[in-house]
């Protein structure tokens, strides 16, 4: 493992290299994580791949100091670190897990004819969200978002009235209870939605460009997973079946984990 990092005007972008195969694959972390929960897959994947896992913004070691981060300041990290590892003419393949699923589709959409493979985790992207574009798209919104990260009782207390009628399910109270009970996750929740408000992949284009471009996409859901259905993966493969593909395991939404490395190794097989 080499640890390694990418300036980007002022910023300092942080990824991990893992594994010295011929092809190039980028990974890209969910919520809360960072580059080093990929690790596991250089057994499985290292002499096929070189493996590079970056560390979003507010995420790991990555110093981000600009207000926003643009799917264009994304591109242009990759194409350069592409450049320092004397990978450029080769199309590359991409690895994302739930928020890394929907950077992954994103960049696809932006590179399409550079990309050879996408493999998914239980993505998010692939399915609208109301109230993520309302708390990251709109004034309204994000007042309102300002005003919860300081003041939470309103909005705790709002849930667990939804989670004691049965309208929300007591994993997702749990869930918002531990990011929003504690101030510094608050905040950190707060500058992570934020920051990732305009990766927001475009279905319609994608179905354009994946087999324009050839492109395999490879998805992997947990079917007691309960932040990201399956569903919505298997609405995404209508009319394009010829090119993606979507496998169903007994398991959560935590599917980056090293006892489901055969089966996520399954996916760069064919």
């Amino acid at each position: 493992m080499q640890d390694r990092f990418f300036t980007h005007n002022t910023s300092s972008f942080h990824y991990r290299v893992f594994g010295n195969g011929p092809k190039l694959l980028f990974c890209f972390h969910g919520y809360g994580r960072d580059s080093y929960t990929f690790g596991f897959l250089a057994k499985a994947l290292g002499t096929r791949y070189t493996i590079v896992a970056l560390d979003a913004p507010f995420h790991g070691f990555t110093k981000w100091d600009h207000p926003d981060f643009e799917p264009d300041d994304l591109v242009q990290i990759v194409q350069g670190i592409r450049r320092s590892l004397n990978k450029e003419g080769h199309k590359i393949s991409l690895l994302g897990f739930s928020m890394g699923g929907r950077i992954a589709l994103h960049l696809t959409q932006m590179l399409p004819d550079e990309i050879e493979r996408v493999v998914l985790l239980a993505p998010d992207g692939l399915k609208y969200k109301s109230w993520l574009w309302f708390t990251t798209q709109t004034w309204a919104g994000s007042r309102l978002f300002d005003y919860t990260v300081h003041h939470p009782g309103w909005f705790l207390s709002m849930v667990h009235l939804l989670e004691k009628s049965r309208v929300i399910t007591k994993n997702l109270a749990s869930f918002v209870d531990y990011y929003f009970e504690d101030k510094p996750q608050r905040i950190a929740l707060y500058r992570r939605w934020r920051i990732m408000k305009n990766f927001k992949p475009q279905l319609y284009r994608l179905k354009k460009v994946i087999p324009k471009h050839d492109i395999k996409v490879r998805m992997l859901f947990g079917s007691f997973d309960r932040i990201i259905h399956y569903a919505s993966g298997q609405h995404f493969l209508k009319k394009i079946e010829q090119y993606a593909s979507v496998k169903i395991i007994e398991a959560g939404h935590d599917l980056l984990r090293e006892w489901h490395t055969p089966v996520i190794a399954e996916l760069f097989n064919d």
